[in-house]
């Protein structure tokens, strides 16, 4: 966390501006979504062989774009990717790394489905799927906020473990199939 604490410190701020705008408990995102999938990416770099650098950059930016404003949800993944990219520019990175880090943003989406082309852009897709996994309750009491009832709150998270479950590569899939499985034993 040291290395890219300027980042951290950007990203945990916005996060922050951004729960507020959602009438959220601040460090909400940040602690429910953001932090999930920034240790779960690096895990997974760890594990699978790939650069831990690029991947953790990559986890922090993910959902950059999203935070500034909500209206950039459907585009998220590139603009935030355009995003990291001026940032790390500016900071001296060298374009490889640069170009790397925007792949993993760009292509870290469940609802646009692209091609992950390294093992790096894996991690951090599958790191985002898995933080949904993480945070069940989490995404039960967000939906309940939004005042569904336990019904249509039980559905549509029910959906949305299956979507990230599916987005995951097959070695995600496999390696995190036990949680998978109890988790839709308990939604019905």
């Amino acid at each position: 966390m040291e290395k890219y604490k300027k980042y951290y410190d950007l990203i945990k701020a916005q996060s922050h501006i951004f729960d507020k705008t959602q009438n959220c408990k601040i460090g909400q995102t940040w602690e429910y979504h953001l932090c999930p999938v920034i240790r779960n990416a690096i895990m997974l770099a760890i594990d699978y062989g790939a650069n831990k650098d690029v991947v953790e950059v990559a986890a922090i930016f993910h959902d950059y774009a999203d935070l500034i404003d909500m209206n950039n949800r459907n585009e998220h993944h590139i603009l935030g990717a355009n995003l990291a990219r001026e940032i790390l520019i500016k900071d001296g990175f060298d374009k490889d790394f640069i170009d790397k880090v925007c792949l993993c943003i760009k292509n870290h989406r469940a609802s646009v489905q692209l091609e992950k082309n390294s093992i790096e852009e894996i991690c951090v897709a599958d790191a985002d799927a898995l933080s949904h996994l993480d945070n069940v309750v989490e995404l039960i009491c967000w939906r309940a906020y939004l005042g569904e009832d336990i019904k249509t709150a039980n559905q549509f998270v029910k959906n949305k473990i299956i979507k990230s479950y599916n987005k995951m590569s097959k070695l995600s899939q496999n390696k995190f199939a036990d949680k998978y499985n109890a988790i839709l034993k308990v939604l019905y």
